[in-house]
């Protein structure tokens, strides 16, 4: 498949990716995740939010699953053979939902390893599954999802030559940007399917719509004025902050983790507002938030304590005339029509919107002859997802 979305190369590899996923096993994750009683999500870095993001949604649409996170304080056991007969007596079928383009992430094949021994024991093969979305079909993981669950192939992880200039991330990406952000996609489509209460073949019509759309936010995004604020301020000595709440919180998180490589590299720190380690902002910093109503009342209070501080403000929200737009010092509007208890897309476009942010900014500090640390340029290499 040929089609373009975008200018920018990885945006059209998701597309195409997304788009040669096998339809049944897409039918056999999707039934999966629909015959659950609960939902536990596992995943690793940026490819843990993804998944975040689109289990979140299921969990606040109408009729919505129960998703029980593994960090949770609640969560009923240090291991997850204790929590599984707990967590099936409570709610029924578990479905133990993984999303790893390596599929050799540590925290979730140590999971899933426990959970298959605990299904070999007992012989609950129909209480327990075990699933997983993976660029990697011979994995660990693969292995033990093929035989108590189901595998989704995603390709996304392929290997390219190494990068020796940045505008090569134009095409691949950084970071496993092209995994992390299919994957994103197809969560979002099955939790959209779900609500709609679709066959397969409905789900991948989403996941194709949503790519196509997220092209167009992608270039909208480029040209704005919000991204050459951004940019030019990211390239100060300044600290940067991101902030969100719940599904935009996740998207902030996984925005700050790809720019903070570079902030690093030129003597600065970037932060994600509410954690343990962030510092009181100082004149001249920037804080990125994210809000798909624009009214969310404690981001709404950041950007007014920021703004006290001397600090600027660069929102993404789905509403220009919003409380949080009006305080901001740049906007990016992603309006998204979106029906009351239906999965919010706005989330999966602002991660398209601000994925081409450290690539930018990486071009800019180049053009004025900043030579970035090797490691940088090894980015698409990354391991970790």
């Amino acid at each position: 498949m040929s089609e373009t979305v975008s200018s920018l190369g990885y945006v059209n590899r998701i597309y195409r990716n997304v788009s040669a996923v096998d339809l049944d096993s897409l039918e056999r994750l999707l039934h999966d995740i629909q015959s659950a009683g609960v939902i536990i999500p596992l995943g690793e870095g940026r490819s843990k939010g993804a998944l975040s993001i689109a289990v979140s949604e299921m969990a606040k649409m109408r009729d919505g699953k129960i998703v029980i996170d593994r960090g949770d304080v609640g969560f009923p056991g240090r291991e997850i053979s204790e929590a599984a007969p707990i967590l099936k007596q409570r709610f029924g079928r578990v479905c133990l939902l993984i999303n790893s383009g390596s599929g050799r992430s540590i925290t979730p094949l140590v999971d899933a390893q426990n959970l298959a021994s605990y299904i070999g024991k007992t012989g609950a093969h129909r209480d327990y599954t075990i699933d997983l979305v993976t660029s990697d079909i011979q994995s660990p993981l693969a292995k033990i999802a093929s035989k108590y669950g189901n595998v989704l192939h995603l390709m996304g992880r392929e290997e390219v030559a190494e990068a020796e200039e940045a505008k090569v991330f134009r095409d691949v990406g950084i970071m496993e940007d092209t995994f992390i952000l299919g994957s994103g996609v197809l969560f979002h489509a099955i939790a959209e399917a779900l609500y709609d209460k679709a066959l397969p073949s409905k789900a991948y019509e989403y996941a194709r719509e949503i790519c196509l759309e997220a092209g167009k936010v992608v270039e909208k995004s480029l040209t704005s004025e919000f991204y050459e604020f951004v940019t030019r301020k990211l390239e100060t000595r300044s600290l940067c902050f991101f902030g969100g709440l719940g599904s935009s919180y996740e998207v902030a998180r996984m925005t700050a983790v790809r720019v903070s490589h570079i902030k690093r590299a030129i003597g600065d720190q970037v932060y994600v507002a509410r954690e343990s380690s962030t510092p009181a902002p100082r004149q001249g910093d920037l804080l990125i938030v994210i809000s798909s109503s624009g009214e969310t009342e404690i981001v709404s209070t950041w950007c007014k304590s920021f703004k006290r501080m001397g600090g600027q403000i660069a929102a993404v929200v789905g509403n220009a005339d919003s409380t949080i737009a009006s305080m901001a010092d740049s906007v990016l509007e992603i309006p998204v029509k979106n029906e009351p208890g239906r999965p919010n897309r706005f989330y999966v476009y602002t991660e398209f919107a601000l994925s081409p942010l450290p690539i930018l900014l990486v071009e800019s500090l180049e053009a004025k002859g900043f030579r970035l640390p090797e490691y940088i340029l090894r980015w698409h290499q990354s391991v970790t997802a």
